[in-house]
């Protein structure tokens, strides 16, 4: 084979690959069927599939106890990825911990983690010099309240909260004057202003996860098409995997951080009251966010 049509063979197989790839090896047909490749490379088509899927490394950035590891799970699958542990990631989510493991080669090809990292720009520009993407995942404020103060309650006796604002609702009801308290006084705006910066931000990837629950393949596709473009059986086997009930089955973190796994459960636990507190206090954020004032 000349080098000329070695080159043109090899960009078409760049192209297949990154366009109808699943990152496992297997050779879509798709909008590629007119476009023969000479079975002398076929391996190399192969070759790159692999190749693009293992330089893959996702970091998930936002607020909690909005999907963050639902949305790993799924993205993981889709990819192939493996989830970095506690262990193996910077100790908290501050940007010079960042910036020193990653300048320590700490980041493999192949991974994904999430931490809850505010946004900032040096932090971006540094993910972007790895290469890596960000990916950040926006969920209605009224369900994140009600999905965090649950996560207190799960965990108020491990002395996890000990010394943290939201420490006053453990142990608590919902309606509890405290926890209303504590809403009143701007305690969930933080985790509402790190939603808005990283949406603003234009620095990220956002998926919502309203619309992980009501399109969730159309969801997915608008984020790997900016990664690496997979068929939509590739994202619906990864949804299959990730889906509630078989997260809860997986036992472990993944198992802790399921509960309801639904749209609207705020509707059901916040009274009148809560949802005047919010109007009071964060209409201003909840509108920013692309959701209704209620």
């Amino acid at each position: 084979m000349t080098v000329s049509r070695l080159l043109v063979y090899s960009a078409v197989a760049r192209a297949k690959t990154r366009a109808s790839l699943a990152c496992n090896g297997s050779l879509e047909q798709g909008p590629w069927r007119e476009i023969p490749v000479p079975p002398e490379l076929t391996q190399i088509v192969i070759d790159r599939a692999y190749e693009e899927c293992d330089r893959v490394r996702i970091i998930i950035a936002g607020p909690p106890k909005a999907g963050n590891v639902w949305l790993k799970c799924l993205l993981g699958q889709i990819y192939g990825l493996r989830p970095l542990t506690k262990n193996q990631t910077p100790q908290r989510p501050q940007l010079d911990l960042l910036k020193t493991w990653l300048e320590a080669g700490n980041f493999p090809d192949g991974t994904i983690f999430h931490q809850h990292y505010d946004y900032n720009e040096e932090l971006a520009d540094l993910v972007d010099a790895v290469p890596a993407h960000i990916v950040t995942i926006i969920r209605d404020p009224y369900d994140g309240f009600v999905s965090s103060y649950f996560t207190i309650q799960q965990h108020k006796d491990d002395g996890r909260r000990s010394g943290r604002r939201t420490e006053v609702m453990a142990g608590k009801s919902l309606s509890d004057p405290e926890v209303v308290e504590y809403l009143r006084n701007g305690g969930f705006r933080n985790n509402m202003r790190r939603a808005k910066e990283w949406l603003e931000s234009g620095r990220t990837l956002v998926v919502r996860y309203e619309r992980l629950h009501s399109a969730p393949v159309a969801e997915l596709r608008t984020v790997t098409d900016q990664i690496e473009p997979v068929p939509d059986e590739r994202i619906a086997a990864a949804l299959e995997t990730c889906s509630a009930e078989n997260m809860r089955q997986m036992g472990g973190p993944k198992s802790q951080h399921v509960r309801a796994a639904k749209v609207g459960d705020s509707r059901e636990k916040l009274s009148e009251e809560h949802l005047t507190v919010f109007r009071e206090k964060y209409a201003d954020m909840i509108r920013a966010l692309g959701y209704e004032v209620r």
